[in-house]
This record gives C-alpha cells, structure tokens and sequence, in this order.
C-alpha cells in the first residue's frame, strides 16, 4: 500500500503528463486512501504538490483545497472536481466541436490533453481536416502529442516552432491551444505560445483556448508562476530557456471552458 506522502511525491516529480491528467491520478489515488487522512498530512501534501508543480494552475488550486486541512471538506471538494474532470473532455469536444468543424487545418503547440480531446471528438464525429502540432521547444512534448493524435486521427503533422508562419498560409484555420493557467489578462503556456498566438492575430486567424476554471488563477500569481517554474537545459551547451511564458489574452478570440 502506497503512503499518502508518496502519492503527492508523484505527482510533484511527473514530467511526463499534462495538468489534468496528473490531477485526476492524484484525485483517484486520494479518494481511495481517504480513510487513513489527517489535517497535517493534507497540509504536508499540498506543500509537496505546490513545490513540485509550481506552474500548474489547477494543481496550486487542489493544493489551496487540501491545505485548508480540514479532511472532510476536502473529501468533498475533490469528489466534485472528480466528477467534474470524468466529463471534461466531452464537454470540451462538445462546446468546441462547431468551431473545429468549419475549418480544414487546426494548429496546437505542444502537449494539452484538452486539444487531444476536442480534435480526437471532431474526428469521430467526421471531421477530416488536418492537424499541425508544433513543437513547444524541446520540453514542449509537441512529437508526443502529434504521436498520440496520429494513433486516432488522420492527417497529423509534428513541425517545429520555426514553421509556424508557413502553416498559418490558407484560408479555414484556426488556433487550439491548452493552458496551465489563466487570467483575466494572460494565459501561461508552454514557450512558444505568444509568437503562434501573435502571428494568427495578425492574419486574423481565430485563437481558440481550451482551460477549464480550474486553470484559473489572480493576474498577480501569474509572474510569481512564472519565476518558479523550471528551466529546460539543453545537453551539450548548457543552454537555457523558460520553459513557459504568459501571453496576452488580446490574442485570443475565444476561451472554451467546461
């Protein structure tokens, strides 16, 4: 039997998955230990958790809940948001799915299982359009995401970000990216973002963004976010670069949320 510290210990380290799905494991894992809680191990749990990921709104967010430390309350919370993100990606296919279908060639940068499941419902529902995953920068996962698309859909591309502007040439495009947080002014996503984003402005190419309300966060935590998050190192140089960047909400014509 894991212990509860090594539950949150996994979800701080996980690289390797997005904000929602790293959420919904810890919530599973959470609720079927709920038996052995105690108000300090919430409180302990939830300072791992905001230490681990600190640039994953809907984590910090789960990590306020559970830091209140009162079990019960918690217990609560987290069997809503548990619910909640069970129905999300149909929600998401749905409430995106008429924008997706009036254009022929969707573009997305790096890794979102939210863009995942509004393009994988569009194909089921018989959407044939094409699908351009740029790379996000070397952290991005933007291959394994163009991966993951091509197991369920066809027409799948993985381009790096320095081909952006040639895959924005044409008429019937759109922008879907995700996010790992949102304010009133900014989104925070993967590096790379803001130039996709001010790009499809110019052309008047629509921006679709896919965050549910828990990625929601106060504009004054998003610079705070940001200097917490970590840098990625590329081997051999040494060269260094954020890993995420806050961009303008002004380039976004439209948010779908669940």
């Amino acid at each position: 039997m894991a212990s509860l510290a090594s539950l949150f210990d996994r979800a701080a380290r996980d690289r390797r998955h997005g904000a929602a799905e790293i959420e919904i494991r810890l919530i599973a894992d959470l609720l079927a230990e709920q038996g052995r809680w105690t108000a300090p191990d919430l409180a302990a749990g939830a300072r791992r958790l905001l230490v681990g990921q600190p640039a994953m709104a809907n984590l910090r967010n789960l990590a306020r809940e559970l830091a209140r430390g009162e079990p019960a309350a918690a217990r609560g919370w987290l069997q809503r948001r548990s619910v909640l993100l069970s129905e999300l990606d149909e929600r998401f296919a749905a409430a995106a799915g008429p924008v997706i279908e009036s254009v022929g060639r969707v573009l997305t940068i790096s890794r979102s299982s939210a863009v995942a499941a509004v393009l994988e419902g569009a194909w089921r529902r018989g959407w044939r359009g094409e699908a351009v995953v740029f790379d996000g920068s070397a952290a991005g996962g933007g291959a394994d995401q163009a991966a993951r698309l091509a197991r369920r859909m066809g027409r799948v591309h993985a381009q790096p970000d320095s081909t952006m502007a040639r895959w924005l040439a044409g008429d019937r495009i759109c922008v879907l990216v995700g996010a790992d947080a949102v304010s009133t002014e900014r989104l925070v996503n993967v590096s790379g973002t803001w130039p996709l984003l001010e790009l499809a402005a110019a052309r008047s190419v629509p921006v679709v963004v896919v965050a549910d309300s828990g990625k929601d966060l106060p504009d004054d935590e998003i610079d705070e976010l940001l200097a917490e998050c970590p840098e990625a190192v590329e081997a051999g140089s040494g060269r260094r670069w954020p890993i995420f960047e806050a961009v303008p909400l002004e380039f976004v014509s439209r948010r779908i949320r669940e």
